[in-house]
C-alpha cells in the first residue's frame, strides 16, 4: 500500500457551525457542499480536513454516525504556538488548555471545535529533556521537526 495523504472527515450535526468555525481558523473550502465541505490550508494544501453531515444517502451506514469529540484530537502543527495562541485569542477563539511547553520539545495548547474536538496546536519550540530525546527512534529525528 502507498499512502499519498491522510485527512481526518468530522461527522456532524453542526455542519454549519464547524465550517464557520473551520473557516475562521484559516482553513479554506475545495469543496463546499450543503452536506460535506472539504477544507484545506491554504499555505500548505496537504493539510486537509472533511466535515460531512450524518446519515446522507450517499453514505454507506458506516459512515453515519456523528464524530463525538471525545478520544478525537485534530493536531495542528505551526511554527510557533506562543504565536498563534496570541493569534486566535485575538480573532476571538476560547483556548481550552492554555499554551504550556512539555519536557518531550513540544509547546501546544488547545481549542475545541463545535463537536468537542479537541485540536492540539503544537511547535517543536520547547526544551527537549534528555529522557524524551533518547526515545526518538534514529530514522524519525527529521519527521517530527
Amino acid at each position: 500500500m502507498k499512502v499519498t495523504n491522510s485527512f481526518q472527515i468530522i461527522i456532524t450535526d453542526k455542519f454549519a457551525q464547524s465550517r464557520a468555525f473551520y473557516k475562521k481558523l484559516g482553513f479554506t473550502p475545495v469543496f463546499d457542499g450543503d452536506w460535506y465541505c472539504h477544507l484545506v490550508w491554504p499555505d500548505v494544501p496537504s493539510v486537509q480536513l472533511g466535515i460531512m453531515k450524518p446519515n446522507h444517502e450517499t453514505q454507506t451506514e458506516l459512515f453515519h454516525a456523528p464524530t463525538m469529540g471525545e478520544g478525537s484530537v485534530l493536531c495542528l502543527e505551526v511554527e510557533e504556538a506562543r504565536d498563534a495562541a496570541e493569534e486566535l485569542r485575538d480573532a476571538g477563539f476560547e483556548i481550552a488548555v492554555d499554551l504550556r511547553d512539555e519536557p518531550w520539545g513540544q509547546r501546544h495548547f488547545a481549542l475545541l471545535d463545535p463537536n468537542g474536538v479537541r485540536i492540539d496546536v503544537v511547535s517543536p519550540t520547547a526544551e527537549l529533556a534528555p529522557e524524551y530525546a533518547a526515545q526518538f527512534a534514529e530514522s524519525g529525528e527529521g519527521i517530527m521537526a
